[in-house]
């Protein structure tokens, strides 16, 4: 099967090839095109009888042989220009092995298998394999991610709680030179009866209590990044409407005659196994390959400890001001210890609490306590002082705050005016037991 890659594969063809558990080739450094890998042995080239046809000057007419079985690799086949894989020189006619999401070089093609091969039914929920994002900042972003942010493929952003997957999603916008807005709408947290008015808005009078006309969060992302948080939340009834939103690149408001074109970048994320929850029949499978353009992988802390230290010194100079910090060896030592279940977002919360903890003085080991769990892991537990005196009314207040909003602390924090970083470090201050919201 000849493939003419002069221009970027449609996404529904990409969906397609998914679906029946092909592999997908990402190739960027020219635009970002996507290819369906349909074979075991695929030409890549400028010759018209190649596998993947690419007209680019960098490829000879028959330059590199991908290979999918019996394992994936990639050979050179006697170009002038040759093949490289992280930056070194390939043997010519020597197959040299790739790992899925393992880039390739030619002249200034990247290619990347993004998906290996499967056997699987199309009537199966999606399989394949993912890109790997180890930081999520801009500083850090690979020339790869920073070519997926200059094009407008859909990227869906996977990792546990609290790995970054938000500042992920603002580093491809910042990285998109898109003129818009990067806006975020968090799925978990609107309620159900207000989420198709918050993401569609709604004209005046479209409903009760509807007094005038409401701009979504869709419309005010025109231009720019639209971030879905926590995708695999939405209502199935908003998944239908959004996946339309996606296809047709327009949007009604609530009580509206005429659409309103859109042109957005769509990034999606979840802590949530996406693929399973289609098998649940929870997640429309459309939607899913719609999102699904590129996915993004963000591993958990405890995967890079490298990355504990250098993260725990910047976040104890940001709670003291911005002045250079050093961490005291012990406390380096039972930070890089500890498995982070709540990742980078639970290592600057005990970072913080620890800095007021230690007050001027030095934070040391002993302003965070490791204790066991029945599981034999370590956790990491801030010291609790006895309260200030005089705090009894403030203690009372959060208190107060909490009940309010059902022990839900984003809330609560609103309705005190303080960040939610500062709620719970007062809550830990205080001896308030902390709310599971």
């Amino acid at each position: 099967m000849s493939i003419d890659a002069t221009q970027t594969a449609s996404p529904q063809n990409a969906d397609h090839a998914v679906a029946r558990g092909e592999g997908l080739l990402l190739v960027t450094g020219d635009g970002v095109r996507t290819f369906p890998l349909l074979k075991d042995e695929i030409t890549i080239g400028r010759a018209p009888d190649c596998d993947i046809v690419i007209a680019n000057t960098a490829l000879s007419r028959r330059h590199a042989m991908l290979r999918l079985a019996p394992s994936l690799s990639v050979e050179d086949l006697g170009s002038r220009n040759g093949t490289r894989l992280r930056g070194e020189r390939l043997e010519v006619g020597k197959p040299v092995a790739l790992g899925v999401g393992e880039a390739f070089q030619i002249g200034q093609l990247h290619f990347v298998v993004a998906r290996a091969r499967t056997n699987a039914d199309p009537s199966t929920a999606p399989q394949g394999e993912s890109l790997q994002v180890s930081d999520p900042t801009r500083g850090a972003a690979s020339e790869f991610v920073r070519e997926l942010a200059a094009s407008a493929i859909s990227i869906l952003i996977l990792g546990e709680t609290g790995v970054g997957k938000e500042v992920l999603a603002q580093t491809i916008h910042d990285l998109s030179n898109r003129r818009g807005a990067f806006v975020r709408a968090n799925c978990a947290a609107m309620a159900p009866s207000l989420v198709e008015s918050e993401l569609f808005g709604h004209e005046r009078a479209a409903f009760t209590g509807a007094t005038e006309r409401r701009v979504g969060l869709l419309e005010a992302a025109q231009g720019g990044t639209f971030f879905l948080d926590e995708v695999g939340e939405l209502p199935e009834a908003i998944q239908a409407k959004l996946l339309r939103a996606i296809e047709a690149r327009e949007i009604t408001r609530i009580g509206a005659v005429s659409p309103v074109a859109l042109d957005v970048r769509f990034v999606a994320a979840t802590n949530r196994d996406l693929a399973a929850e289609v098998e649940a029949g929870r997640f429309r499978r459309d939607l899913f390959f719609r999102l699904d353009g590129v996915t993004l992988v963000i591993p958990p802390l405890r995967v890079h400890r490298e990355r504990i230290g250098p993260l725990a010194m910047q976040f104890l100079a940001a709670a003291r001001g911005g002045a250079s910090q050093a961490l005291d060896a012990d406390l380096l030592a039972k930070l890089v210890a500890h498995d982070w279940p709540g990742n980078v977002r639970e290592l600057k919360a005990v970072i913080e609490r620890a800095a007021i903890l230690a007050g001027s003085g030095v934070v040391t080991a002993r302003h965070v306590a490791i204790t066991k769990i029945a599981s034999g892991k370590a956790k990491l537990e801030p010291v609790r002082p006895e309260p200030p005196a005089g705090d009894s009314v403030e203690r009372q207040r959060i208190i107060e705050a909490l009940d309010a909003c059902a022990g839900n602390q984003t809330r609560a924090a609103k309705l005190l005016g303080i960040s939610r970083a500062t709620l719970v470090t007062k809550l830990a201050i205080h001896r308030i037991q902390r709310p599971r919201k």
